[in-house]
C-alpha cells in the first residue's frame, strides 16, 4: 500500500476515535458523576476548618447492615468506666449504621432487675437487654425472649448457658469463673512454689498447713491467714462435681440421685474440715457475701473467688490459676449476654445490635466469650477459658430460688458450727429438697390462682433473699 494511503488511513482512524470520545464522555464539570466521597454534605454538621468538608467516618469493622428505622431501646447495668464503655459501643453502632441505640443504664444489678421486670410487666420491654445466665435476670426465656444466634467463635460452654430446650435465648458477651488467687509475695516469704494447675485439694491443704506454721504477719502486726474460702451452695456444688456428681448444672438438680450421696457428703465433710478442724482458714463470710476482703488487704495468701474479682483488687503482686482438682476438675461460671425481647419493635435490627454489643465485655474483670488464640499460654484469658470448658452453669428458676437460698444458709452454718454433723445436715438437705419444686418441676407450668404473681421471687437477686 502506498505511503500516502497509509497516512490517510491513520488520520481517519484518529479522527474517528476523537469523535467517539467527544460524544460518549462528559465534557463539563457538571456532567462528571459524583463518587460516594463527593456527594453533597448535609447542612449539619457544618464543614470543617477552611471550609473543607469533613471526611466520611470509616465504618466499624463489625458494623452490621441495618435498615433505616426508629431508635432501638437497650437496657443494662453498669457504672463508672463500665458505663462509659457501653455508651461508646452504642455510639459506634449509631455512627456506623445510622440507627440510634438509646441506653437505659442502672448503676447496680439489683436495681436493674427490678426495672427490667417492670418494663416487661408493663408491656414496654426494651429491644435489647443484658441478662445473666444464672436466672435470666428474672425473665422467662421462653416467653419473654426471642431466639438468638451467637458468633461462630463463641465458646460452646457460654452458649450452653443461654440454651433452653434446645433454643438459644441470648448472645453470650462476657463470663467470670471461680479460680484460685494467690499472693506471690507471701509465697516468696515462705519459700514455697506458686500454685499451678496440677494442685489437688490435698496439696493445697498441705501447703496451707505449711504456711500457717510460719505464723506470718503483715506490716501492722496482723496475722495472715493461709486460706480464704467461700462457704456457700456454689462452692459445695463445685466440690460435689469434682468428687463425681454436681448438685445442680443448668436447670437439672441431682440432690436425690441414687449415685450422688457419697460425693455430696464428701464435699460437706471437706468444707467442715477446712473451716472447723484446721486453723489455716479465714472465718467464713455471711451468707450472700463473697470472700476476698482479707486477700485484698494482703491478709490471706490463697483465695477462691470469681475471676472478675481481680478488677476490684488494689495493685500488689498476685495471680490466679485453676481451682485445685479431685477426681475431676470443675469450676463455676457466671455468663452475661445480650437478649432480644420477643416483642421487640424491630427484631431484625435488635438481633444485629445484640451481636454487635457482644464483641467485647461490658464489665471490668470479665472475660470475652470469643476463644483466645491457641498460643495464648498462661494468660489470665486463657486460664479463664480453660476453666469455662469444665465449669458448672447453675440455673436458678423462680420455683427453686428458695431451695438455693436454703442451701446457702445451711452450708454457711456448717462452716461456723463445729458441733454440726454432716450426716444430719445432709438429711436435712434431702428433706428440704423433697418439698421443693425442683423435685416436681411440672408444678411450675400449672395455672396460677388469679391475683398471685408466680414470678415474684424472680424480681430480686438470689443472694438478696
Amino acid at each position: 500500500m502506498p505511503k500516502k494511503k497509509v497516512a490517510i488511513f491513520f488520520l481517519l482512524a484518529l479522527l474517528g476515535a476523537a469523535l467517539f470520545i467527544y460524544f460518549t464522555f462528559p465534557r463539563t464539570k457538571d456532567e462528571i458523576p459524583k463518587s460516594n466521597n463527593q456527594q453533597p454534605f448535609p447542612s449539619t454538621p457544618e464543614p470543617g476548618p477552611n471550609g473543607l468538608p469533613v471526611p466520611e467516618t470509616v465504618p466499624h469493622p463489625n458494623t452490621p447492615k441495618v435498615p433505616p428505622g426508629p431508635s432501638l431501646h437497650v437496657m443494662a447495668w453498669a457504672s463508672g468506666n463500665d458505663a462509659t464503655v457501653l455508651e461508646a459501643e452504642a455510639d459506634d453502632f449509631t455512627n456506623g449504621t445510622g440507627r440510634r441505640a438509646l441506653l437505659t443504664i442502672d448503676p447496680d444489678e439489683a436495681t436493674y432487675r427490678r426495672d427490667l421486670h417492670d418494663a416487661f410487666a408493663s408491656g414496654t420491654p426494651p429491644d435489647v437487654c443484658l441478662i445473666g445466665s444464672r436466672d435470666f435476670s428474672g425473665l422467662d426465656p421462653e416467653r419473654d425472649l426471642a431466639e438468638g444466634a451467637p458468633n461462630p467463635d463463641t465458646a460452646a460452654r457460654s452458649i450452653a448457658a443461654f440454651t433452653v430446650n434446645g433454643r438459644i435465648r441470648a448472645v453470650p458477651d462476657e463470663f467470670s469463673v471461680d479460680v484460685l488467687f494467690y499472693n506471690e509475695l507471701h509465697f516468696d516469704r515462705a519459700g514455697i512454689g506458686y500454685p499451678d494447675q496440677h494442685w489437688t485439694w490435698d496439696v493445697m491443704e498441705e501447703i496451707a498447713r505449711a504456711m500457717g506454721s510460719l505464723q506470718m504477719k503483715n506490716d501492722a502486726g496482723q496475722p495472715i491467714y493461709p486460706l480464704e474460702l467461700p462457704a456457700d451452695f456454689d462452692f459445695w456444688n463445685i466440690l460435689c462435681t469434682e468428687t463425681g456428681h454436681p448438685a445442680l448444672d443448668l436447670g437439672e438438680w441431682h440432690i436425690s440421685d441414687h449415685d450422688t450421696r457419697e460425693s455430696q457428703l464428701h464435699a460437706l465433710e471437706w468444707i467442715h474440715t477446712f473451716f472447723c478442724d484446721l486453723t489455716v482458714t479465714a472465718p467464713p463470710t455471711k451468707p450472700g457475701q463473697m470472700p476476698g476482703a482479707l486477700f485484698a488487704q494482703q491478709r490471706s495468701s490463697l483465695l477462691i473467688a470469681p475471676s472478675d474479682f481481680a478488677a476490684s483488687l488494689p495493685k500488689f503482686r498476685y495471680a490466679f490459676t485453676l481451682i485445685p482438682t479431685d477426681f475431676t476438675r470443675a469450676s463455676l461460671a457466671r455468663v452475661n449476654g445480650w437478649a432480644v425481647a420477643a416483642k421487640s419493635s424491630d427484631p431484625a435490627a435488635a438481633h444485629l445490635l445484640a451481636g454487635y454489643l457482644a464483641c467485647q465485655p461490658v464489665h471490668a474483670g470479665w472475660t470475652r466469650v470469643q476463644k483466645p488464640p491457641e498460643d495464648a499460654g498462661d494468660t489470665p484469658e486463657a486460664i479463664c477459658h480453660e476453666a469455662l470448658d469444665h465449669a458448672l452453669l447453675p440455673r436458678i428458676e423462680p420455683g427453686t430460688a428458695k431451695l438455693a437460698q436454703f442451701l446457702d444458709e445451711q452450708i454457711n452454718l456448717l462452716a461456723q458450727n463445729s458441733a454440726q454433723t454432716t450426716d444430719a445436715l445432709y438429711a436435712g438437705i434431702q428433706a428440704r429438697y423433697q418439698k421443693s419444686p425442683a423435685q416436681h418441676p411440672f408444678e411450675n407450668s400449672l395455672p396460677q390462682p388469679e391475683g398471685l404473681n408466680p414470678r415474684a421471687d424472680a424480681s430480686s437477686p438470689l443472694r438478696d433473699f
